[in-house]
């Protein structure tokens, strides 16, 4: 599943849910054991991996951040959440109170808690992936919610930071600083491109219109408009799609620049 001109973010999704369906089968039977499991830092491997690949993500992205781009809770969460739905519904039969709308009537509110549990989780300090949950967390059920859209490579190198931006270019080495090569800013990341860098400033106040957004949108403004709308998540698609590129042939120009044999007096004479 290449990262471009790969499927997209549903046809990911499908296998992504088919595997997490195995890893969870009978949840409510093993939830117990898992926090004293030495299979757990497997799983949440297993699920990181997974989560990155639905947003067409690099290694470097972190859990929470690829894991909330993904709409795929921790399983450990998912696997509590079962079990207590399930020993609610157990119990309701057992009385002979289950009706046809009762399992709704369980889930709904359990599956409220386990947001809110996750939620708890991500908000502690100094939390990886600080950038993508800053902007999604305080409209996490808006965005797991959410019915249309598809991550794509670009748009998930604007929604982490992680790809063609010289603040983290240059933390692995592949640039000496982390100066805007089309502005010039000490600081060239994710909220450089989208508030501040000249050079798209045609394509931000294009998207701002179309998104309805104030002025000096942040990226969270950005992700409450796309969850509910597919124009608006087109747009913004968009937006990340010319930028990025842009960003990446700049890079490559660089790197050809870099490996490229330094000029001589002597270079074209016999």
């Amino acid at each position: 599943m290449p990262n471009l001109r790969g499927p997209d973010e549903r046809r990911k999704r499908l296998f992504a849910n088919t595997v997490m369906s195995i890893v969870l089968y009978v949840a409510p039977v093993w939830e117990d054991t898992l926090t004293r499991s030495k299979r757990q830092p497997a799983l949440h491997r297993l699920q990181r991996t997974i989560a990155q690949r639905v947003i067409s993500a690099y290694r470097t992205v972190s859990s929470n951040a690829a894991l909330l781009l993904a709409r795929l809770p921790p399983v450990k969460l998912v696997a509590g959440m079962r079990k207590k739905i399930y020993d609610q519904i157990k119990m309701r039969r057992e009385d002979g109170s289950f009706l046809p709308e009762t399992r709704k009537e369980i889930k709904e509110p359990e599956l409220q808690k386990m947001y809110d549990e996750w939620r708890e989780q991500l908000e502690r300090p100094n939390s990886p992936g600080g950038l993508t949950l800053m902007a999604i967390v305080p409209r996490l059920e808006v965005w797991m919610a959410r019915k249309s859209g598809s991550m794509s490579f670009h748009l998930t190198q604007i929604m982490t930071g992680h790809g063609c931006f010289p603040k983290i270019l240059c933390r692995i080495g592949k640039k000496t600083n982390t100066t805007c090569d089309f502005y010039g800013c000490d600081m060239d990341d994710p909220n450089h491109t989208l508030r501040v860098c000249t050079a798209w400033e045609p394509q931000r106040i294009l998207l701002a219109r179309k998104l309805d957004l104030p002025q000096g949108f942040t990226l969270g403004d950005i992700v409450e408009a796309v969850a509910t709308s597919l124009d608006c998540w087109r747009a913004f698609s968009a937006f990340a799609e010319e930028v990025i590129r842009e960003k990446e042939e700049e890079e490559r120009r660089r790197e050809r620049m870099r490996l490229s044999p330094p000029y001589t007096e002597d270079d074209g004479v016999d």
